[in-house]
């Protein structure tokens, strides 16, 4: 195991915080412009296009809130400049239905007209509204053939034609067998509503016998539009831009009562401003807690609390302290001052202790059923693991008095083995327990950013 003592989020994520600008477009501007580039035309006009960074932004939006939101891997490099201009053009800008972010579904070219929700998602959504298009009424490049063979189509669909191929088959008026002979051959046919004797008909054909069947055996299907036919219409978007429709009158037409709103209340220059936050140093006084030579687990869990506190007061927190200095504090009483601050969540600082000194990395603990104990605790965890290499040892459920009696979201953090030497080397050295300290805030950060997000 190797613990980096050096390397270090440092402070900087600190002055991110403080000085950064407004939210969606500050994290996600790339993203934005590269799902942008990636579905619509960069030779459309700029006013559809900014219509597809709002819908982007908003889906994007949405995830987070829904919290099914996935990091995505792109290349900077397929962005188009255009994409980058309408994502710009629309800063922070969503699409919003009673104050939720929409569904918002587009696709290439209605052919006509849009649907209403119903038809796809078998559920009516009020602001997916069918709508006439007229603009892709007149669209001929949308129009497409598509010929199948019949035999194809069976398969498709797991259905048996019959096998009989003396068995006529209905084609409209195209073919249609009027008069058998006794002997079972054609004796009329209507062909495209002219009657036509039998034996003229396959000598025509060249048939071998007038004794014959039919069925088809291709399709020939004609489609009008693009897509599923669901929101914005990009054909429609684009021919309506170039009749001088901005973006907030094209979106207006094709989602039906929503409202561009920007999220500027939405900031996260300080995510937890007034956020109540108690961190609990453990241990303290004549309770040292586990030790390793001249190391206390009472002395580190303080200093860990000490720079918490000044770190987080920095972003805006509020926080509260069960001890400030090396002295005792029973449990009871601080169950108390947990309840007596009412805090938003609570952070409870240990060290951890093995008779194997090979053991080593960092736990935590949330009470039963804690979601948010648990979400920070693995946010925490991950930070730990990802910046100063200290072995995640996976988030818990417990039983924890001081979590349970409180009754508050929170979560027991164990630090790292006092026990192990390398550990206990690095926890004696102010500049790591720094930046453990920052690494914890940066995890609650996090945290609450999602949630201001939702």
């Amino acid at each position: 195991m190797v613990l980096r003592q050096e390397e270090s989020i440092g402070l900087d994520y600190l002055n991110l915080y403080m000085n950064r600008g407004d939210t969606m477009d500050r994290k996600f501007r790339n993203l934005i412009a590269y799902k942008v580039s990636k579905n619509i035309s960069k030779e459309f006009h700029i006013q559809a296009i900014m219509c597809q960074a709002i819908i982007e932004r908003t889906n994007i939006f949405r995830n987070i809130s829904d919290g099914n939101f996935k990091k995505q891997e792109f290349n900077i490099e397929d962005i188009y400049d255009k994409a980058l201009e309408a994502v710009d053009n629309t800063k922070n800008l969503v699409i919003m239905f009673n104050d939720f972010p929409i569904c918002a579904y587009y696709h290439a070219c209605c052919g006509g007209s849009t649907e209403n929700s119903e038809y796809l998602l078998n559920t009516k959504i009020d602001y997916l509204r069918g709508i006439t298009c007229q603009e892709c009424m007149l669209n001929k490049e949308s129009d497409s053939i598509v010929d199948l063979d019949l035999e194809e189509l069976e398969s498709i669909f797991k259905c048996n034609m019959s096998q009989n191929l003396m068995n006529e088959y209905s084609i409209n008026n195209m073919l249609k067998i009027l008069k058998k002979t006794n002997g079972n051959r054609i004796e009329n046919i209507l062909v495209f509503n002219k009657e036509i004797k039998g034996s003229v008909f396959s000598e025509n054909l060249n048939l071998e016998s007038s004794r014959f069947g039919f069925r088809p055996i291709k399709i020939r299907f004609y489609t009008k539009g693009i897509g599923h036919g669901l929101g914005l219409c990009q054909y429609g978007a684009n021919e309506k831009a170039k009749n001088n429709w901005d973006y907030k009158k094209i979106l207006n037409n094709y989602y039906t009562n929503v409202t561009i709103y920007k999220l500027d209340d939405f900031s996260l220059d300080l995510p937890i401003k007034n956020k109540k936050i108690f961190i609990d140093a453990g241990h303290g006084g004549e309770d040292t807690g586990y030790t390793n030579g001249s190391l206390t687990e009472k002395e580190i869990s303080l200093k860990v609390t000490l720079k918490l506190k000044e770190k987080l007061e920095k972003v805006g927190a509020c926080v509260y302290l069960s001890r400030s200095s090396d002295e005792y504090i029973s449990l009871d009483k601080r169950v108390d001052m947990i309840k007596k601050s009412n805090p938003d969540f609570l952070i409870s600082i240990h060290l951890n202790k093995s008779k194997f000194e090979g053991v080593s990395g960092a736990e935590a603990i949330y009470y039963w059923g804690d979601m948010n104990g648990k979400s920070i605790g693995e946010n925490i965890l991950s930070n730990l693991k990802k910046k100063m290499n200290i072995k995640n040892r996976g988030v818990k459920e417990g039983s924890i008095y001081i979590l349970k009696e409180s009754a508050c979201n929170g979560v027991y953090c164990e630090l790292g083995y006092i026990s192990n030497p390398l550990e206990s080397e690095l926890l004696s050295k102010s500049d790591f327990i720094d930046n453990i300290a920052n690494n914890i805030v940066y995890s609650i950060l996090e945290y609450y950013e999602n949630n201001i997000l939702t």
